[in-house]
């Protein structure tokens, strides 16, 4: 709306309402409390009108609240200007308003009217109410009304109450009839419409028979004893529900907005498509959105129910808003939302930011997963290579140094009887050999253990407890086999449990728990001793925890001062 049109449209209904202001004057007037209702009344609908016009710009919605307005309230002004023809026109134009409020309930949310019956039925309304209304005014006589002689009725032909009246009573009949049909069809409009159409339209429903239940009671057709009540009492606030149509819709759409950020903010971090649609049709009251997204080849869209989607031919009454270009992703929604291109806009950039967040989620866990995939590659490798090595050195240098205590053995007993001296020298040397084995065969339990793959954990650990220095007790370990890297792990985590509870903890006693539960191996080492162990505080635990994660676990240490430590290993296992 340009200014030149507002301000016009500001500068009549300002007339419009001085002239019922001078005539409801003074306060005191018997007339002052009805035109005054009138006045509220009119201006509803102007203001209604101007914002809608201005929220609504190609929509014809503020048009016919501006014109509903002027329909009410000028011809109540034109009759209080005290001049024939004001007078007359006035009288004339009485009651057309309600043709031009059928047709906005009609129109109601897009603007336009659906079909040529309904046209038909809107010019019906119009030609009716002018029709009649010309008709009564050749043979209304202004004394009819109760007005003086003074009132004057420039298009009076003829004088007659028995024509009025009957005239009457078939625009009471006429208005009951088309009545009926508006409201028919504002009820089917209601039934048929889908999301956010439908929604829009239940406040209409309610004020439509809120207002077809008041012209019905007040047309001249019923001649109900409450009719005049009614009509003075309850019809200016039955009329007051149409502005209160453009408000409810306005705050709606504002909520909707709100509701739209809310519920992005509160959709957890990379949240499935199928999710986000869920979230934004609940925002948006729309149950029929549909979020689709092109295919990889392009041959179409596909929305996250699994339907196809065709964003250049939707289906009638839908509209197609695009989300990104580089996402390739398009909301399908009801095509009432049109009339609210702020909050499409707003519904397709929160889409487009779920999305990229979804998407940056998905590339971060992917390399995540890369990396713990490689972490655990290399872990592998490790093992498989101190095993090789354990198999190396037993195999080999294990061997030789056995042979070689045995022939030392032998050297030394026949040299014993020829050379005492000879004998002790080499006894010496046999000696240095076992120690060399033993440390050897330390060196080789260090790298891999080959009790391990032998026996599995459950004489290994045992294996392990014998060894330590301070009196460890088994409560559980599982007597069954797992996968390589598991038993590694767990053992791993016991043996640098308890070498540091040898070196560290000044403890009297430990104990080793091994459970396992369904999809995990649960590994506790605790002992009793003075406690203040960190993960951080030494390369030991840290690259425990490396290990123990290099296989998707979690290593805890509760080691609070004085209260002893408990290690603790949560490790996946089939």
């Amino acid at each position: 709306m340009n200014r030149a049109l507002r301000a016009a449209l500001v500068a009549g209904a300002a007339a419009a309402a001085g002239c019922l202001a001078w005539a409801a004057w003074p306060p005191t007037s018997q007339f002052a409390p009805i035109l005054a209702s009138m006045l509220v009344i009119g201006l509803s609908f102007m203001m209604a009108g101007i914002a809608a016009w201005q929220r609504w710009p190609s929509s014809r919605l503020g048009l016919l609240f501006t014109i509903v307005g002027y329909l009410y309230l000028m011809p109540y002004a034109l009759v209080n200007l005290a001049n024939p023809a004001a007078f007359t026109i006035g009288n004339l134009s009485e009651g057309i308003y309600g043709a031009a409020l059928a047709q906005l309930g009609l129109t109601w949310p897009s603007g336009r009217l659906r079909s040529r019956f309904e046209c038909g039925v809107v010019i019906a309304e119009y030609v009716s109410a002018a029709g009649f209304s010309l008709a009564g005014m050749m043979v209304w006589n202004p004394t009819f009304s109760g007005c003086p002689a003074g009132c004057p009725n420039l298009l009076l032909i003829h004088s007659s109450r028995p024509a009025w009246n009957g005239l009457n009573r078939a625009s009471g009949l006429v208005g009951l009839v088309l009545t009926g049909v508006v409201l028919t069809l504002i009820i089917r409009h209601w039934r048929s419409a889908r999301g956010w159409s439908r929604r829009a339209m239940v406040p209409l429903v309610w004020i439509s028979c809120a207002v077809g239940a008041e012209q019905i009671l007040t047309g001249g057709a019923l001649n109900l004893p409450l009719s005049s009540l009614v009509s003075a009492s309850l019809a200016p606030l039955v009329l007051l529900t149409g502005p209160t149509l453009f408000v409810v819709s306005t705050v709606r759409a504002r909520t909707a907005r709100g509701a739209v950020g809310a519920a992005v903010v509160d959709l957890e971090p990379g949240a499935p498509p199928a999710r986000l649609r869920d979230a934004l049709a609940r925002a948006l009251g729309d149950s029929t959105l549909q979020l689709a997204f092109r295919l990889p080849d392009g041959a179409g869209y596909l929305d996250t129910s699994g339907q196809v989607v065709d964003p250049a031919r939707p289906a009638p009454g839908r509209a197609v808003t695009p989300v990104t270009e580089a996402s390739g992703a398009v909301l399908v929604h009801d095509a009432g939302l049109g009339q609210e291109p702020q909050l499409v806009r707003l519904t397709a950039a929160a889409a487009s930011m779920a999305l990229e967040h979804a998407r940056l989620q998905a590339e971060v866990q992917a390399q995540l997963e890369q990396v713990r995939a490689s972490r655990a590659r290399l872990v592998e490798a490790g093992d498989a290579e101190r095993r090789r090595l354990e198999r190396d050195l037993h195999d080999g240098a294990q061997q030789r140094l056995v042979t070689l205590s045995l022939a030392l053995g032998m050297a030394r007993d026949r040299a014993a009887k020829a050379d005492p001296e000879l004998g002790s020298l080499i006894e010496s040397a046999r000696k240095e050999a076992r120690e060399a084995l033993t440390e050897l065969r330390e060196l080789a339990r260090g790298i891999h253990p080959a009790v391990l793959t032998e026996t599995g954990l459950t004489g290994a650990i045992q294996a392990l407890v014998e060894r330590s220095p301070v009196a460890t007790t088994i409560t559980a370990v599982p007597d069954r086999r797992y996968p390589a890297a598991i038993e590694s792990t767990a053992y791993f985590v016991v043996s640098e449990a308890l070498v540091n509870v040898a070196k560290h903890a000044r403890a009297d006693g430990a104990q080793v728990m091994i459970r396992k539960f369904p999809g995990r191996l649960l590994v506790e080492v605790s002992d009793d001793g003075t406690g203040g162990a960190r993960s951080e505080g030494g390369s030991g635990l840290r690259g425990l925890a490396d290990r123990v994660a290099s296989v998707g676990g979690v290593l805890r240490v509760d080691s609070p001062p004085g209260g002893g430590t408990r290690l603790e290993a949560d490790i996946p296992c089939p």
